[in-house]
């Protein structure tokens, strides 16, 4: 039996669970051989092992097997606990040179208590000026020295108590090595003549993750959005990968050593249980289906997020190009393959990687709604020209090299456009002006009673270039026959380009806002409804 020496060759990250390759080389005689890939993970899925090579040799069986130890502390085990003796030794040190000091500042104390305060059997105090000086420098100066004798050895103590609290921390991470296993894969093959084998061990192991992140940076000078799309992956495997080949993909696999069925792919309306007070109400309000449509239906949203593990082995074995990742996408997941060596430590922290960094044109448009907000913020509409689908995700905004908000990005197909917030900027001054309110109509015995509300936004461009801007307001909707809504100014009959308004009476104006310009909207409505009557909502 020759336990083999391999690396992680290449490794794709799944959302929940992470497929590892091992590789390895080993010079064999011709005959028989049983070859051990050793102290694999501890939450490796039996099933996903797969075994393939190279070499003039004829693989006979593949075993996957749990060794138990016996009660003996493994080498980095034994390292930890001696050097926590080494921690515990020099803390004896430190105590005991606290406790001379103290213990020396304690005599000195007594001595010169009994210098400065006489007895009936104590002879009378010298007073001696230059005696007295001399035993209070002296005293000041020791009792000075051995204050900061223990203030740096407490320092010292306080230093290697943490440093023995994490190596506390350190061996119980370990657990009890009685009952500790390790996982092996068991190769038997038959070398037909001398040679050097290589083989690929993959498995599946669970724990690692993956989701997106973005870093937005936007010029607008030059009108153009760079777009670094980032892989955000952690994993405590209990191996590092070091220098390999990654792949990161959203899919979900099953194993099974069976060829995955189709199910149908049945598309409905979701009603929540809540809705309707209980399961079987919003039951009611769903289309009948038979029990074989129920089961179906559950059985499609477990098929449909899976991928077979054959066409992920096919884009490992592909050869990836410099500098650019490769994607392949399917109707449910996507596959990423990271360019260059990768390093990820299992140390359970976020790692950054790269997918890809590309500068798309964008066109860009200030929004504001003065009403509830002092501020003219940016948006920027960007067509996904690469062949990368933004999955649904965090963003970190840079306008002009200054970072201005994190924002969220929703999933975006390849050749979609899509619209992104890219928070505010001061370069639009916006301001809004409530001018009055007044009655107007019948007098004050008449039976409706009409007030006028007048408004005024206004905002500066105090940008170099001309912008587009688009600003809200909204009408007030009556929801009573007696209360009669007006709007007065501006004149709307129907929607144009430069204004329009939806069902829910929000207003929308369009605007060329050139440099130093400013703009002046005037916003006027009146509301009549029966004088004895109060309106809600005014």
């Amino acid at each position: 039996m020759t336990t083999l020496k391999s690396k992680i060759n290449h490794v794709t990250v799944f959302t929940d669970r992470a497929q590892a390759v091992r590789t390895a080389k080993q010079k064999l005689t011709k005959g028989e051989h049983v070859l051990v890939f050793d102290d694999l993970p501890q939450n490796i899925e039996p099933n996903s092992i797969q075994v393939s090579g190279k070499g003039d040799t004829l693989l006979k069986d593949v075993k996957f097997q749990t060794k138990h130890l016996a009660h003996v502390p493994e080498a980095d085990v034994k390292a930890l606990y001696d050097k926590r003796q080494s921690l515990y030794d020099s803390l004896t040190q430190i105590n005991d040179r606290i406790l001379h000091a103290q213990n020396e500042k304690k005599f000195v104390e007594n001595i010169t208590g009994r210098l400065t305060h006489a007895t009936e059997k104590s002879a009378p105090i010298e007073l001696n000026p230059e005696k007295w000086v001399k035993m209070v420098e002296f005293y000041r100066s020791k009792q000075d020295g051995l204050d900061q004798e223990i203030r740096q050895a407490e320092k010292e103590k306080r230093s290697f108590q943490d440093e023995l609290n994490k190596v506390d921390r350190q061996i119980n991470e370990y657990g009890p090595q009685t009952g500790k296993s390790k996982n092996q894969v068991e190769v038997i093959l038959e070398a037909k003549k001398e040679g050097e084998a290589h083989l690929d061990l993959s498995y599946i192991v669970y724990g690692p993750s993956w989701y997106p992140v973005y870093d937005l940076r936007v010029s607008t000078e030059n009108k153009k959005m760079s777009v670094t799309y980032n892989a955000m992956i952690r994993q405590n495997t209990g191996e590092d990968w070091k220098d390999v080949k990654l792949l990161i993909s959203t899919a979900q696999p099953n194993i099974s050593g069976q060829q995955p069925e189709l199910s149908p792919w049945y598309l409905d309306i979701y009603y929540p249980a809540n809705a309707y007070g209980s399961e079987v109400a919003a039951e009611a309000q769903a289309p009948a289906m038979s029990k074989k449509s129920v089961m179906r239906a559950k059985q499609m949203f477990q098929d449909k997020e899976r991928d077979e593990m054959e066409e992920l082995d096919v884009i490992e074995d592909k050869k990836m190009e410099v500098a650019a990742t490769k994607v392949e996408t399917k109707a449910t997941s996507v596959v990423f393959a990271i360019s260059g060596d990768n390093t990820i430590n299992s140390d359970n922290q976020p790692h950054k990687v790269t997918v890809m960094m590309n500068d798309l044109p964008a066109e860009f448009r200030y929004s504001a709604v003065p009403k509830l907000a002092p501020y003219a913020y940016l948006k920027a509409r960007v067509k996904n020209e690469t062949d990368y689908p933004f999955l649904a995700g965090e963003t970190n905004v840079f306008l002009d090299s200054n970072f201005v908000a994190n924002a969220r990005l929703e999933l975006v197909a390849p050749s979609e456009e899509f619209w992104t917030f890219l928070g505010v900027d001061e370069g639009m001054k916006v301001e809004h002006k409530f001018l009055k309110k007044y009655e107007k109509g019948e007098g004050v015995f008449g039976k409706k009673k009409k007030l006028i509300y007048e408004y005024l936004t206004e905002i500066t461009n105090n940008k170099r270039s001309e912008e587009e801007l688009v600003v809200w307001d909204q009408l007030p909707i009556s929801n009573n026959q007696d209360i009669e809504v007006e709007l007065l100014e501006p004149e709307y009959k129907k929607d144009s380009p430069a204004l329009k308004m939806n069902e829910y009476k929000y207003l929308e104006w369009y605007f060329k806002v050139k440099s130093k310009q400013k703009i002046k909207i005037p916003f006027k409505f009146s509301v009549a409804y029966p004088r004895d009557k109060i309106v809600n909502g005014l």
